[in-house]
């Protein structure tokens, strides 16, 4: 089965070449002065190939962008995945479409790099990407709204070479503290594609993250939440008093969850079944708390989430 998968995703690269495709009209980058700010996130937008025919086909990517902005946020989080295939102008033409309400309401919209932006040729794929989120100087970066700190991680880390990673890693802890020490910070919230912690079948755990990453953000008191995707679901994890939360749930096929006590493992507060609804994240700050609120797209039987982040561990917790 996995020669299979190598075969069809090497004549899907092959398929997908192109010259890039900019936008008319670039994504805003600027979210309103006001406070308290709503932030809203999306994860794996990306459509089912035509040539995964064994896997879910969805076509539900409109209605949830439609349902988010519904919902006024003054801000967008995407957390990597918005298309299959990086340099396909086809899958970003299908992407721009779904966005257009997005754009129409002129939504700032900070986005990372998922591994199918890399599908394809990677220069191409790296100009869709730029030529339509101003805010990618770089492919990982800072953001502050409305005094919560986005911490944007490159967690791609087989597309670029080790001194790349030792360079973002190095990046990370200086602005860890930078941020820890910053008066206009109360919270820092990590965005990054691939995730630490998720019960999924069929991604695993990333363990560069696990071992380098996470305890820098584990120490500091400002942390509140990391978020990911690349598992098409909704868990919801608690490491040492700091949250994690896998939203995957933009449109991607859906991904198969283990639960049994023996194969499962990390315990999720989210009390779902193996395959979780389609959804998307409200995310907003009062004092040094952040709430967080899954909603199920409408229609699905499925109950949504809302928590709580008071603080996370001092040192005195450890």
């Amino acid at each position: 089965m996995r020669l299979i998968g190598i075969i069809i995703t090497s004549l899907l690269l092959l398929a997908h070449c192109a010259t890039p495709l900019p936008p008319k009209v670039p994504f805003a980058k600027k979210p309103h002065q006001i406070s308290p700010l709503s932030i809203a996130v999306i994860g794996d937008q990306q459509r089912t190939s035509e040539m995964e025919v064994w896997r879910e086909r969805n076509t539900i990517h409109a209605d949830l962008v439609k349902q988010v902005v519904d919902s006024k946020p003054d801000a967008l989080i995407l957390l990597g995945d918005q298309v299959f295939t990086g340099s396909s102008s086809d899958d970003w033409r299908f992407f721009d479409w779904i966005m257009v309400p997005v754009k129409k309401k002129r939504i700032p919209v900070f986005p990372i790099f998922g591994n199918h932006e890399y599908f394809g040729d990677d220069a191409v794929a790296y100009v869709n990407m730029v030529s339509r989120f101003p805010v990618l100087h770089s492919t990982w970066y800072t953001v502050v709204l409305d005094s919560i700190a986005f911490v944007m991680l490159n967690t791609n880390f087989d597309e670029f070479s080790r001194d790349s990673a030792v360079r973002e890693l190095r990046w990370f802890k200086t602005r860890m503290r930078q941020l820890g020490e910053s008066s206009g910070v109360k919270c820092i919230v990590v965005c990054g594609h691939h995730p630490p912690f998720t019960n999924s079948t069929i991604v695993p755990d990333e363990h560069i993250l696990q071992q380098y990453f996470v305890p820098i953000f584990e120490r500091s008191e400002k942390s509140r939440l990391w978020l990911s995707g690349h598992a098409h679901a909704y868990e919801h994890f608690r490491h040492r008093n700091v949250h994690y939360v896998v939203s995957g749930g933009g449109g991607g096929p859906r991904q198969i969850l283990y639960l049994d006590d023996d194969l499962r493992r990390h315990d999720d507060f989210y009390p779902g079944g193996t395959v979780r609804p389609f959804h998307y994240l409200l995310l907003q700050r009062s004092g040094v708390s952040l709430r967080v609120e899954m909603v199920p797209l409408a229609g699905q039987e499925s109950a949504g989430e809302t928590f709580v982040i008071d603080r996370a561990p001092t040192r005195n917790d450890q």
